[in-house]
């Protein structure tokens, strides 16, 4: 399946998209789908520039990083801005690029180095939350290609009206420290300041014999910064600090960053808490035991991972496998006399309300309504089940498969 691909329209104006060959060309490769840094050709990963007030200054951070490194961010093929549904629009005058919503509003303006020749491409992130733009320069009689890529803070796509807020209301069983959904748009917060960016770049990038310093460094910039408590967590116990393991996982239960169920439902399952695992205060801690308090926590709050028992001729065996990254797999698999059937799926999903919409394979077309499938939570005696349709007579109900 493709991506959803939101696209730009490039106005006709000084410095619109032109095709030109230039003498050296940087390759804008994609966003992590996991964190904020972008990558650059197939080996340079940078960190956006953070917008302030629709507005950004300096060059972005990057530097050369190893395969397997690159493979964690997950980084997602670019989405090209182009066309009738675009999101953004971008246009130059100088040295001044200035990207705006293509519905009205500038997103940002920043000034590059040098005079710039010419626009080349508008990208943007699958959820809005990022843009890169690759651009042309002239320096010593040769043009060249730079790329530079801003984060305009999370929960973009929430904030524009192009994705519906999460299920912010905590159920009744939540309790008063219950965490709220990363889809709601409520929730969002500041933009990164750019010394906690650099110091986050540093932690991930840091070995493991410095990976408790360079997080707890993080933390000196930021102290509520959720990714750094969950790392610091994770060094600690290892470090066999468990009362300072303990606290780090406590701070993050009661923060009220957008992002903090998120590594507080990681923490539930990763092999860095293994020891923790029959800990009441762990358990406690990281919500193991009560109910779910959001849209988010229902679908990932037990690992993501949900299953349908088959029967012969009657209904499919189903595994279905979310991650964090909102992408998922699914198989579905029937039976009978004697003919099976195993058909896999693949995409990304996406909170709305209190629903969750899945983005299913289009044979590399743009992904629209209809490639999108819708699945509901039910009571399914004392736990959630939910209840997908995907058409075409593939309907189920799947319980969560408890880690």
């Amino acid at each position: 399946m493709s991506m959803r691909r939101t696209a730009i329209a490039l106005p006709l104006v000084a410095g619109v998209i032109a095709t030109a060959a230039v003498a050296r060309a940087d390759t804008f490769s994609g966003f992590s789908g996991v964190d904020r840094p972008y990558l650059v050709n197939q080996d340079r990963v940078c960190t956006p520039i953070v917008v302030a007030h629709s507005a950004a200054a300096g060059a972005p951070s990057c530097a050369k990083a190893a395969a397997d490194v690159i493979a964690r961010l997950s980084i997602k093929p670019p989405i090209i801005q182009s066309g009738a549904k675009a999101s953004f629009t971008a246009q130059v005058e100088g040295h001044t690029i200035t990207v705006s919503r293509k519905a009205g509003g500038t997103v940002v303006a920043w000034d590059a180095p040098d005079p710039i020749v010419k626009l080349i491409e508008l990208y943007a992130s699958q959820y809005d939350d990022r843009v890169a733009v690759a651009y042309a320069v002239r320096r010593l009689g040769k043009e060249v290609t730079d790329i530079v890529a801003f984060d305009l803070g999370q929960n973009q796509t929430a904030v524009a009206g192009t994705a519906a807020a999460g299920d912010a209301t905590p159920s009744k069983d939540a309790g008063p420290g219950a965490p709220r959904d990363p889809a709601n748009a409520a929730t969002a917060v500041a933009p990164e300041d750019p010394r906690v960016a650099k110091a986050v770049a540093d932690a991930r990038a840091a070995g493991k014999a410095k990976a408790l310093a360079s997080w707890t460094a993080v933390l000196a910039l930021d102290g509520a910064h959720s990714e750094a408590l969950f790392h610091s967590a994770a060094g600690q116990l290892a470090a066999r600090q468990t009362v300072q393991a303990l606290a780090a996982l406590q701070a993050l239960a009661t923060s009220g960053r957008p992002d903090a169920i998120e590594w507080l439902v990681a923490a539930r399952f990763d092999p860095a808490f293994a020891a923790l695992r029959a800990d009441p205060k762990f358990r406690a801690t990281v919500g193991l035991d009560r109910k779910p308090a959001t849209t988010y926590e229902r679908f990932l709050g037990f690992g993501g991972q949900w299953e349908q028992t088959g029967t012969s001729c009657d209904k499919p065996e189903v595994r279905f496998t979310a991650s964090r990254d909102r992408t998922f797999k699914l198989r579905v698999k029937t039976s009978c006399e004697g003919s099976v059937f195993d058909t896999p799926f693949k995409g990304t999903w996406r909170v709305d309300g209190n629903r969750i919409v899945l983005q299913l394979p289009s044979n590399g077309r743009q992904v629209t309504a209809a490639d999108e499938a819708t699945c509901g939570f039910e009571v399914a005696g004392d736990e959630d089940a939910m209840r997908c349709s995907l058409g075409h007579d593939i309907d189920f109900v799947v319980l969560p498969t408890r880690r």
